[in-house]
C-alpha cells in the first residue's frame, strides 16, 4: 500500500503528523509525496480559526477528487474534532473522519499489520530537515482564553514525562538532530499536572546533558508563566537559544480581561524588563489579536503606540475570529467589520516591518553562528541558515556569502554585511 500524507496547521499538529507516518512506516506501507502515486491520501487539518479551517475543507476536496480514481480518503485533525458529524453529511466522498482520540489508530483502520509495543515516538517519522526537530512535551491547555477554541478541541493539559520526552530527544540527536524546538500548548505550564509544579527547567537540564543537541528553542510561552526566574536560568543555559515565542494577544487592560487572559499590560511589561536586564540580546517574538469584539479605535490606537515602544524583533498579527463554542462567542457579537480588522492587521505589520529591519540592521558587522537549512530557492549554490534569532520556517533566514563547501545542518560562522526585504539577512562566512 503506498500513502500519501497531507499535514496542515501548526507545528504541534506536525508532530502528531509525523507520529502516524511512523506507525505506518513501520506497518509496511510506502510513504509517497505524490498523491497521483498514493493508494491512500491522509489528510490532518487544523480547525482553531476561520482561515485554517477554511484551508483545511478547501485540502479537503481538493482531495476528495482523487476518488474517481480509486484512492481512499481519510482526513483527521482539529477540524474533525469540532466537525465530525457536519463534515461527514457535506463530504460523504471521504472515507473515514478520524478524530483526535482515534487518529493514531490510522494504520490499524486501514487494515494493517502493526508490530506490537511500538514506542510510537521513538519511530517517529521526520519531515523536517535532519538537524531540527519538533519535540512535543504535553498536550491540551488548562487556560480559558475567551477566543480560544483549543481546550474544548484538545481537552485539559496532560504532560509528557521527564522520561519520556528525555528518551525521544536522546533517539532524535542519534539521529542527527541538533536543534530542538519544544512545542505545546503552555510550555511554561509543563509538569505541574505531574510533578505539582512547573518542571521545564528540571526537563530542560536533562536535554542539555544529551551528547549532540547544540540548540534549544522554547515555543509558546505563556507571559503567567514566564517569571524573573525564566530569564535568570536562560541567562545561564549553555544551550537554550536566547529566543522567546511568547504571545501577549493585546495590551490593553480592558482587552485582556475581556479575552480572560489572566494577566494584564504590566505584567507583560515585566517581562520585557526581564529581558532586558538578563538577556538584552534576546530575540522576542509575539502575537496579536485586532478587531476583538470589545476593542475600540481607542483600544487600538494604543495597541499601536505599545508595539511601537516593545520592540519586539517578530511579530504575528492576527484578525479576531469568532468561533462557536467559546466564551467570546457567547458573550459578545462580532460587531467590527472584516475590512476593518484587516486595516488594523495591515497598520500593524507596517509598524513592525520597519522594527524587524531595524533590528536586523543592528546586526550588520557583527559574528553570528548560522546553522545552516539548505539552499536558496532563488540561487541554489547559496547556502541559507538561520542564527539563534530565527525560527524554523518562521522567522527571517539569513543567505551565506562563502566560496567553501558547506554542509546542510553544519554551524558557520557568518559576518552580517546588509539586509534584504526587512526580514532577510546576507552574511559572509568567515
Amino acid at each position: 500500500m503506498k500513502v500519501g500524507v497531507i499535514s496542515l496547521g501548526c507545528p504541534k499538529n506536525l508532530v502528531d503528523t509525523e507520529l502516524i507516518l511512523g506507525k505506518l512506516n513501520a506497518s509496511s506501507v510506502e510513504i509517497v509525496n505524490s498523491l497521483e502515486e498514493a493508494d491512500v491520501i491522509i489528510v490532518n487539518t487544523c480547525g482553531f480559526i476561520q482561515p485554517a479551517k477554511e484551508e483545511s475543507i478547501e485540502t479537503i476536496l481538493e482531495v476528495a477528487k482523487y476518488k474517481e480514481k480509486g484512492k481512499k480518503v481519510v482526513v483527521t485533525g482539529c477540524l474533525v474534532e469540532r466537525y465530525k458529524e457536519e463534515l461527514e453529511k457535506e463530504i460523504p466522498e471521504v472515507d473515514m473522519f478520524i478524530n483526535l482520540k482515534e487518529e493514531l489508530m490510522i494504520p490499524e483502520k486501514l487494515g494493517l499489520q502493526v508490530q506490537k509495543g511500538l514506542d510510537l515516538y521513538v519511530n517517529r517519522v521526520l519531515t523536517t530537515p535532519p538537524h531540527t526537530a519538533y519535540l512535543k512535551i504535553s498536550e491540551g491547555c488548562d487556560h480559558t482564553c475567551s477566543f480560544c477554541a483549543i481546550p474544548q478541541i484538545r481537552g485539559k493539559h496532560r504532560s509528557r514525562s521527564i522520561e519520556s520526552v528525555v528518551e525521544e530527544a536522546q533517539v532524535l540527536a542519534n539521529r542527527g538532530v541538533k536543534e530542538l524546538n519544544i512545542v505545546s500548548q503552555d510550555t511554561g505550564f509543563y509538569g505541574t499536572d505531574l510533578y505539582g509544579k512547573p518542571a521545564l527547567w528540571e526537563l530542560i537540564n536533562r536535554l542539555e546533558k544529551i551528547e549532540g543537541i547544540k540548540w534549544i528553542r522554547l515555543y509558546y510561552l505563556y507571559p503567567t508563566t514566564v517569571d524573573e526566574d525564566f530569564f535568570k536560568r536562560m541567562a545561564d543555559s549553555q544551550k537554550v537559544v536566547p529566543y522567546i515565542e511568547m504571545p501577549v494577544q493585546h495590551s490593553e487592560d480592558k482587552i485582556l480581561k475581556d479575552m480572560m487572559r489572566g494577566y494584564r499590560k504590566s505584567r507583560i511589561e515585566k517581562i520585557l524588563n526581564w529581558k532586558e536586564k538578563y538577556i538584552p540580546h534576546a530575540a522576542v517574538r509575539s502575537a496579536v489579536i485586532v478587531g476583538f469584539p470589545t476593542e475600540t479605535e481607542e483600544d487600538f490606537r494604543a495597541l499601536q503606540r505599545f508595539i511601537q515602544d516593545a520592540q519586539f524583533d517578530w511579530l504575528g498579527v492576527f484578525t479576531y475570529s469568532h468561533e462557536e463554542g467559546t466564551p467570546a462567542y457567547k458573550s459578545f457579537s462580532d460587531a467590527i467589520p472584516e475590512e476593518e480588522k484587516t486595516e488594523r492587521k495591515n497598520i500593524l505589520m507596517s509598524i513592525q516591518e520597519k522594527i524587524t529591519e531595524e533590528k536586523n540592521r543592528q546586526l550588520i558587522g557583527k559574528e553570528l553562528e548560522v546553522l545552516i537549512d539548505g539552499f536558496s530557492e532563488e540561487w541554489e549554490t547559496l547556502p541559507v541558515g538561520r542564527t539563534y534569532r530565527s525560527a524554523f520556517e518562521i522567522d527571517g533566514i539569513t543567505y551565506i556569502e562563502t566560496t567553501e563547501p558547506v554542509e546542510i545542518g553544519e554551524f558557520a560562522k557568518v559576518k552580517i554585511k546588509d539586509v534584504v526585504d526587512a526580514v532577510d539577512t546576507v552574511g559572509e562566512a568567515v
